[in-house]
């Protein structure tokens, strides 16, 4: 472990001289000991440093990136890498008042009595877990689910999501370089919810998949710039005869508000730096979508992002839809939405971002 420490403290000399070489302003950065370089916290210090400072020298990062893989480092800024894949690295330890955030649906559907559905997506760690290097100690995300679920009212229905990602694991179910589940992943998750939610799915093969890009690196590659893995496919799917689009209306934390017209896609961020944002379009506090369906469902949606690829196929059942991100506006109320002008309410997150959101909450309260 010393010895590590001991090549990571001679990087980080490496890339100081880099920067200096470069001309770029180290303020702040951190002064080192004879005790701090020795115990291998001052390479910890600084490395967290460039991080933060120095994430626009692209070449530096990359170049620190080969070198930490070069003496062994399989982890970089909390991701692991693998052959296939980057996987991000999970708690080591549970945080068990996770569990009580089931209090926040059971207070919800003691309130409302409106039919209400739960499902956590684990991570991609969770479900690749054989990939991770021998002797990774992570948080045991399925058991955490099942735990969250325990506690959950029986008239709210939960959704085995860990069962069936990992029933087709060997399929493209999660982005090779990014945390979030691929349009696959949502279908698959969607085939199982929307059967608990009294609905039929629409068929795999009633859709046309394009794929919009081929491109897409995502939020594990930023923190890596690791291009050793194959870069990611987005992909859109149309039921070209079913349900279509009649209005779209973002509103925003601040009470603004945008019409979006009839596109729930925004193509233009397919060229900017966060491509993942297309399926949705720029992040608001509710996303309100209109339909042609002539029924009666109507659906509220509390999430994270992972429920932004799935919102394309749950249009195909009902005739609005109204989408609350928790990120957003980190609340369950009646300020965005009045959850009594909905027949069916769905709590959709990843497990990572669920735990984040919930503490939260709770150091808001």
């Amino acid at each position: 472990m010393h010895r590590q420490y001991h090549y990571r403290t001679l990087l980080m000399l490496l890339i100081v001289y880099l920067a200096v070489m470069c001309n770029t302003t180290l303020r702040g950065f951190p002064k080192p000991t004879v005790q701090t370089v020795l115990d291998g916290s001052w390479a910890q210090h600084t490395e967290q440093f460039l991080g933060e400072n120095l994430g626009f020298h692209d070449s530096l990062f990359r170049l620190k990136t080969q070198m930490d893989l070069f003496i062994g480092e399989r982890i970089i800024q909390n991701v692991y890498i693998t052959d296939d894949m980057l996987l991000e690295k999970l708690p080591a330890e549970q945080d068990e008042t996770v569990v009580d955030s089931a209090a926040v649906l059971n207070d919800f559907y003691q309130k409302y009595r409106i039919p209400s559905y739960f499902v956590l997506v684990p991570s991609a760690s969770e479900i690749y877990e054989s990939s991770l290097p021998a002797n990774t100690v992570k948080e045991e995300q399925e058991t955490l689910i099942r735990q969250i679920y325990a506690n959950v009212q029986t008239g709210i229905r939960c959704v085995d999501a860990c069962n069936v990602l990992s029933s087709v694991k060997d399929e493209y179910i999660f982005y090779r370089t990014d945390s979030r589940w691929t349009s696959y992943g949502a279908y698959c998750v969607y085939q199982s919810a929307i059967r608990k939610m009294g609905l039929t799915a629409v068929p795999y093969n009633r859709y046309v998949i394009s794929h919009m890009s081929t491109e897409f690196r995502g939020n594990l590659y930023e923190k890596t710039l690791y291009d050793g893995v194959q870069a990611d496919v987005l992909d859109c799917y149309t039921y070209e005869s079913g349900a279509q689009i009649v209005s779209v209306t973002a509103h925003y934390a601040d009470g603004t508000t945008e019409d979006r017209g009839t596109a729930l896609y925004d193509m233009s961020l397919l060229q900017s730096g966060n491509m993942y944002e297309f399926y949705l379009g720029k992040p608001c506090a509710m996303l309100e979508i209109q339909t042609n369906l002539e029924n009666d469902k109507k659906l509220l949606v509390y999430k994270d992002d992972f429920a932004d690829c799935m919102i394309p196929f749950l249009l195909q059942h009902y005739s609005r839809i109204c989408v609350v991100d928790l990120e957003q506006s980190m609340e369950i109320s009646e300020r965005l939405a009045d959850p009594t002008e909905f027949t069916q309410v769905l709590f959709l997150a990843g497990m990572e971002n669920w735990s984040e959101i919930w503490q939260k909450k709770r150091m808001t309260q």
